[in-house]
């Protein structure tokens, strides 16, 4: 076997990963996106279970890239079960984020 050409990290420098948003900013989650479902689920409903089937509004604080390039968002938002709602903090990708416009000032 020949030498092999590195495909990875090559030693240059490189940029942190974590770009801090100051202030945080008003984002919507696609929990939907985030959480898919099993297909042909046998699942009964439950009225105080987690409500993981819609778009909530959330705050991010930070950016992070990861090995393959992707960005994700930290985001803390709330999930909803039957009346109650309970906050979540962690790493979300970018693409089930969008922009709040109306939470702005919020």
């Amino acid at each position: 076997m020949g030498d092999r050409t590195s495909i990875g990290y090559t030693g240059q420098p490189v940029r942190d990963p974590f770009r801090v948003v100051r202030p945080p900013i008003a984002v919507l989650v696609d929990l939907t996106q985030l959480f898919p479902r099993e297909p042909h689920r046998s699942g009964r409903y439950h009225p105080h279970g987690l409500q993981m089937h819609k778009v909530v509004p959330g705050t991010l604080s930070c950016w992070g890239i990861c090995e393959q390039g992707d960005w994700w968002g930290l985001v803390t938002y709330e999930i909803a079960y039957g009346s109650a709602h309970k906050a979540v903090t962690h790493w979300v990708p970018a693409w089930t984020l969008r922009r709040n416009d109306a939470g702005r000032g919020a």
